[in-house]
């Protein structure tokens, strides 16, 4: 690509055609299980690897009195569609953290029942916290006020702040034990190439961009599906957003998608 366009298109659109940027990331790995659409068809519903595993593994629905192993999840950026995380507490045992600076609380998805098993906070999710109104943590952040140290899915749909989101818990992981991969075992992301929010920052070259990305390989993510987000690309007139499920391909003893070694 870069010998046939160069380095000095504008970024993303010079590199959407007559090639396309997303062929640096396409989905080249393979689900160990089934991929399914959890949620509605539209941007609240997310492809997910391994649901039935999921199932079988932490069967629902989720309840105190359930006894199965619980399935954690975190949900970063809620808006008005939380039609993927009711369906997880239907069908599995799972607990939720969601997080949104955008919207009060879950959408009316979520039944009233279910309100015990998953827990909302306005709060915005980046590369540091701060003194801002709503609030703004980090992955890690969370991660240590809830007392986890592994989450069995995380989505994040963060318009942009995925970036530093990302950055941010890699940095944090390699500080802590240069040996380390990512505390997670399925990563449902959107990737958006757009104006950068007000205080993070998104890639500007090709160059910067693969970078991006083989830092998430390097942690042991691999790409087993993605497609676009058509409605979002309908405002740039190109394919500039893109959603993502990754696995955790390295973490055997943890990742439930992953058979024990």
């Amino acid at each position: 690509m870069l010998a046939e366009v160069g380095v000095h298109k504008r970024f993303p659109d010079g590199y959407i055609y007559p090639y396309n940027i997303w062929d640096f990331a396409r989905p080249s790995f393979f689900c160990p299980h089934d991929l399914e659409r959890v949620g509605t068809l539209g941007d609240g519903g997310k492809v997910v690897c391994g649901m039935s595993q999921y199932e079988n593994i932490s069967p629902g629905p989720s309840s105190a009195s359930n006894n199965a192993p619980e399935l954690i999840v975190y949900s970063f950026g809620v808006s008005d569609d939380s039609s993927f995380e009711a369906s997880l507490l239907e069908r599995t045992n799972a607990k939720i953290w969601g997080y949104d600076f955008s919207v009060e609380s879950w959408s009316e998805e979520i039944r009233g029942d279910q309100y015990n098993r998953a827990y909302f906070m306005k709060a915005g999710i980046g590369r540091s916290d701060d003194n801002a109104n709503p609030p703004m943590y980090t992955v890690q952040d969370v991660m240590r006020m809830n007392g986890h140290s592994y989450v069995d899915i995380i989505k994040m749909d963060i318009e942009g702040a995925e970036f530093d989101a990302l950055t941010s818990l890699i940095h944090f992981i390699q500080s802590e034990d240069s040996h380390g991969n990512m505390p997670f075992g399925q990563l449902l992301l959107e990737i958006h190439f757009m104006r950068d929010p007000q205080g993070f920052s998104i890639p500007k070259t090709l160059r910067s961009w693969v970078d991006w990305w083989e830092s998430l390989e390097q942690m042991g993510l691999r790409p087993v599906n993605n497609e676009g987000n058509w409605i979002g690309d309908a405002q740039f007139g190109r394919p500039r957003f893109m959603e993502y499920t990754f696995i955790n391909a390295i973490d055997y003893e943890r990742n439930k998608l992953l058979p024990s070694q």
